[in-house]
Formats: structure tokens, sequence, C-alpha cells
């Protein structure tokens, strides 16, 4: 027996091994390995080819990392490893190579033949994506349009050029000039009219900006819009937004999108002084944008601070005020924000039943806000999960009354919306509603046929049944969840018995 405990602990500790995959671990590529530790762990049982949930690989990890060329290019001959792999957002090696300037592995990837002019799913190029970090590393540029890029037509997605997304971070305008001398305008403007003024406003560089007005570049009227979008280095102070009203730039500023300077603003942290200003300054805190989105949904939706909405809602005419989509403020704080502004907007009289153009209440957005991991983007160390934060706005529209129980306009009731999610202990917590399993939505489609029909092993089927989902009911269109599930190719290609739904 105890060689039996044994063989399973050493089974369980390979699995588990094999499962976190330590080449999917930034602590393990910070060591910068070599080829002989990368292949120790491939050894143990680490996949050099599995993407997370993120859509990055090892290969990605290893050259964000700066790991030994050696290492990278091991890791690039391995199975699942092919140069036209699309990683995260759809990116290929050649964009990550370009964007830490590694022009070794760049002129190794070029050699394989990898097309220069693949996009990834922003329509951004390696040239491009390089250009917008700005990368200073002119090798890069030199390899891509020795291989046909053409600097003049590889654009983004804006129609913003090499010199426009790199020249936000070019303090001594370096590679800006290096780009002159590739053919590029200093005047370039992208497809909005935007041109370097306002490119550099975001970066709130003001010594730049006045490099910029001498050498003839005039005054971009959007420049106090781009600056309150700020970096990925940070938001801008106040100085900045001084600076730019000096040159008679109006704080009511409107761009082609509808967007004001507070859009912006009001998603980013410790922004407070600078949004009370620009109300002071008579920036409408109603301007829909063209989704209809105003910045109290834009707060709602995205800012934890309930000192936002303080500042917002004296001059706010419609709290229940929806976009194009129908949602409202307090629809989007239930989707994506803390029990806090919630029971905020809630209290400011905030309508509980609201609904979305597709008649979605609350309780659809309360269930995808929904998730079983810890923590998230925006979440500080030891901040509540999604599931703790998820069960307080749960409580507070319980308190107000709110009927969870209910279905959507389509049919769909919280299982069916749980299911979706495909996540089990949201389907659990579902059952506290006492909310018949096997109630159809308006397309005859239970809760059981919605996990047969996207589900990728039997577990969700089995416990929707041991809870009284009946398998013998059929679709509007006389289908059985084994119909359903023996359509499924997740289920079909694993392998998996459906007899159970027999």
């Amino acid at each position: 027996m105890k060689k039996l405990l044994l063989g399973l602990t050493l089974f369980c500790c390979v699995s588990a091994q094999a499962q976190k995959n330590s080449l999917l671990d930034q602590a393990f590529w910070q060591g910068k390995p070599d080829v002989n530790s990368v292949k120790a762990e491939i050894e143990k049982g680490a996949n050099p080819a599995q993407l997370n949930g993120s859509s990055f690989d090892p290969v990605v990890m290893a050259i964000n990392a700066d790991a030994p060329n050696e290492t990278i290019k091991f890791l690039l001959v391995q199975p699942g490893n092919e140069v036209t792999k699309l990683t995260h957002d759809g990116r290929t090696y050649l964009h990550w190579a370009a964007n830490r300037g590694n022009d070794e592995i760049l002129s190794y990837l070029l050699s394989k033949g990898i097309n220069v002019g693949l996009k990834d799913s922003h329509g951004v190029t390696a040239l491009t994506f390089a250009a917008g970090s700005g990368q200073p590393n002119t090798k890069i540029y030199d390899l891509l349009l020795a291989k046909g890029t053409n600097l003049k037509t590889d654009v983004n997605g804006s129609g913003a050029n090499a010199l426009l997304l790199a020249i936000a971070s070019d303090k001594d305008f370096k590679l800006t000039d290096y780009f002159v001398s590739k053919g590029l305008d200093l005047k370039s403007t992208d497809a909005d009219g935007l041109n370097a003024f306002g490119y550099v406003a975001r970066s709130g560089n003001i010594e730049a900006l006045k490099a910029l007005l001498a050498k003839g570049i005039p005054v971009d009227q959007a420049a106090l819009i781009t600056a309150s979008e700020g970096s990925r280095r940070g938001s801008n102070g106040i100085e900045v937004y001084q600076y730019l009203e000096s040159l008679k730039i109006k704080p009511t500023y409107t761009n082609k999108e509808g967007r004001n300077v507070l859009h912006a603003l009001v998603r980013k942290p410790k922004q407070n002084d600078i949004i009370a200003h620009f109300i002071t300054a008579g920036v409408d805190v109603n301007q829909a944008d063209v989704d209809g989105n105003t910045p109290l949904m834009y707060a709602a939706a995205s800012n934890r601070d309930t000192a936002v909405l303080a500042l917002l809602l004296p001059k706010v005419k419609n709290i229940n005020q929806v976009n194009t989509k129908g949602l409202s403020a307090l629809a989007m704080a239930v989707n994506s924000n803390s029990p806090a502004v919630v029971a905020y907007l809630l209290a400011k009289g905030a309508d509980l039943k609201t609904t979305d153009k597709d008649g979605n209440n609350l309780a659809y957005y309360l269930i995808q806000s929904y998730s079983s991991a810890e923590g998230g983007r925006g979440f500080a160390p030891g901040a509540p999960s999604k599931a703790e934060e998820f069960e307080g706005k749960l409580k507070l529209l319980q308190a107000k009354g709110f009927d969870l129980a209910a279905a959507q306009k389509n049919g769909n009731t919280l299982y069916h919306l749980a299911v979706a999610k495909g996540d089990l202990g949201l389907v659990k917590r579902v059952q506290d509603f006492k909310i018949d399993v096997n109630s159809p939505n308006k397309e005859g489609i239970t809760p059981l046929h919605k996990a047969a029909m996207i589900s990728k092993d039997d577990v969700m089927l089995k416990y929707l049944l041991s809870i009284g989902a009946k398998k013998e009911a059929k679709t509007s269109f006389d289908e059985s969840a084994f119909d359903l599930a023996s359509e499924n190719e997740s289920l079909t290609k694993g392998n998996v018995s459906l007899s159970f739904l027999k």
C-alpha cells in the first residue's frame, strides 16, 4: 500500500509539473536560462509550445525577457513553434522580436521567409509595433525595410505611420530623424488629421512639444484629448494641460468620436484634481461619444474610486442615460466594477430595472462579472477576488429587491448564462436562487441543451443531470441533449462517451 501511495504521489507531482509548465513562468525567464536549462525543463514535462490563457508561449516569454538568443533559437525549432504561429493579440514572433529590438532574432525569423506585412488583431505590423513602443534600435527597421516594408503605406488602424507612433517616446528626436531620412514627413498626419504635436502630447513632454512648434509643426486642437489618454508610462500632470491651454486649445474641444477630455480622464486613478479643473472650465460631463458613452459611464465601468462619481454626478442630467447598446452606468458597474461603485450609484438613484437593447437586465451583467480566478487586472495584491466582488454586488441587488430569478427577454435564465460561461462553481451558486433547471429559452433550449452544445467535457452535463435536468427534453427543432452533444466537436474529438445522455 505504501508503494502504491508513493507511486500515486509521484504521478501527481509529475502531472502537476506538466500542467503548471515552468516554461510559462516569468520567474524562470528572469534568470536568462541557457539551452541546457530549457532542455532540462522539457525533460521534466514542460511543453515548449504551449500557449497560456493569454496566448503567450515560451518563445514569446523568452524574447520579452531578453533571454539568450541561442535559447530562443532552440525554442523556435521545437514542434509547434513555427514562425507563422499566432500568439497574444494575433502577433507573430516577428512582432515580439522587433518590439524588443532583438535584431539577431529578427534576422533569423526573416531568413525563414516570414511575411513582414503580417498584421496583428489591431492591424499592426512588426514595424509599427516596434515604432509604437519607441524602439530605438534602427537595425530593426533597416531589416524590415530590406524585406519590402514600405514606410509610407505601413500604418496602423488609425492611419498613423511609424514616425507618428514613435515620436511620443523619442525624447531626442533621433528616431524621428531616422524616419525622416527614410522618406517620412515630420508634418505627417493620421487618418483623423492628428499630427506629430498631438502624438507627443500623449507623453506630456512639454520640451518636445516646444521643439515641434519651433520646427513649424502647428498646435493640434486634439492635443488635450491625447494628453488625457496618456501613454503606457502613465498619466500626465496638471502642468501639461495648463501648457496646452496656454496655446489657446479650448478645454471643451470634442474630437470626431464625440469625446472630450473627461472621457479618458475619468478612467484613470488619481486624476480627480484634473477632472475638477476641466469641469470648472465648462467641459460637458453629459457629452456622449459615438457609442453613446458619457464620462459617467466610463467612470462607472472602470474607475474604482467613488470620488470620481461624486465629481461628475452634480452635473449629470440623467444618471440612467444609456449608450447605443442600451447600457446604463449602473449596468456597466455591475458588469466590471466594485460593489462600492454599484452601491454609490444605487444610493444616487440608479434604476434597478434598466435593461439593454436586447432585453438583458442587471442579472445578466452580474453573471458576466463572475470569475473564479483570484484578483485580476487592476486588482492590488490582497484585493477581493472577482468571485468575492460578485457576492458583494449580488447582496446589494437582493437588498434592493431585485428579482434574480426572472428570465431575460430571450428566456435565458441564470442557469443558461452560467452554463455559457462554462463555470461549474457559478452553476452551483445559481442553484440557491430556486430557478427551474429545465426552463427553456425562447428558442426551446434548456441549460442542458446549452451545455451539450458548448462543453469540452462531460462534467457540466453530468452535474446538470444530477440536479434534475431532463435529458429527454427537446429543442424547437426536436433535438435532444444527446443529439446536440453528438454534434459538439470538442466532445467527439475528445472521445467523450455520451451514453449517459441517451
